[in-house]
């Protein structure tokens, strides 16, 4: 049977992601969102939820050296790339938002412009009033999905349940970028009934996983290696203790 894992309390899929309500996922990048979050976001559909997606950053780095594609070219391909994950998932270009922060460069809490990104997202929050966001875990090794938690963190307002979920933690994070048991608890979304969608949302990003931009050699790939830890019938968060 389909069930939600949390701290070994199965709790049925429709009771989980109904108990969620409206919910945003934030992605860094065009593609975060089908990795860390396809499964949650199809069954949060399937259920009739409503979900909002907001893309940080232009996603401009992945092939900066790409003639064929310059910085507005890719920008408008990797925004297109979402549009299209998304909708396999269930959710609609009005519900998808786009704020364009440079690649790298989304502001983090040492940034001067950082007081305004919460402003803004802050600004956001209120008019969607989410009830569940889920953003990149705080120490996912990429300064991108840091800056996310941060924002986000400083954003939210009481009654906002914030899940973090893990792009390059397992791949490239240390030691120190870890959950500890002392500050998160984790839990397992089963998503085998919506794998297929999953993989299907994934494999819109083009751009990131396959050679549609072939002249730039040092451009960014996903290995099959990476794209094989978010082909299992399971989504792992993370939730603050309190």
């Amino acid at each position: 049977m389909l069930h939600f894992n949390f701290d070994n309390i199965q709790i049925s899929p429709e009771h989980c992601v109904i108990g969620f309500g409206t919910t945003l996922i934030v992605a860094p990048h065009a593609d975060d969102e089908s990795l860390g979050c396809g499964g949650v976001i199809s069954l949060l559909r399937k259920y009739v939820q409503t979900v909002y997606i907001v893309l940080l950053s232009d996603g401009t780095l992945s092939h900066p050296n790409s003639k064929e594609y310059p910085a507005d070219k890719l920008r408008d391909l990797r925004e297109k790339e979402l549009v299209n994950a998304a909708g396999i998932l269930g959710v609609s270009a009005e519900n998808i938002f786009f704020c364009r922060y440079t690649d790298r460069n989304v502001p983090s809490r040492n940034d001067e412009e950082f007081e305004k990104a919460v402003e803004n997202i802050s600004t956001m929050l209120d008019m969607l009033q989410p009830q569940t966001i889920f953003v990149p875990w705080r120490r996912d090794p990429h300064p991108d999905h840091k800056a996310a938690f941060q924002i986000l963190s400083a954003a939210t307002t009481p009654g906002i349940t914030i899940y973090e979920y893990p792009i390059w933690l397992q791949e490239l994070g240390k030691a120190a970028d870890r959950p500890t048991s002392d500050e998160s608890m984790a839990f397992c979304l089963d998503i085998t009934t919506v794998l297929a969608k999953k993989q299907e949302a994934i494999a819109q990003h083009r751009s990131q996983i396959t050679d549609l931009i072939s002249d730039d050699p040092g451009g960014f790939r996903l290995a099959k290696e990476m794209l094989s830890q978010f082909n299992v019938p399971y989504e792992t968060f993370y939730i603050t203790k309190q």
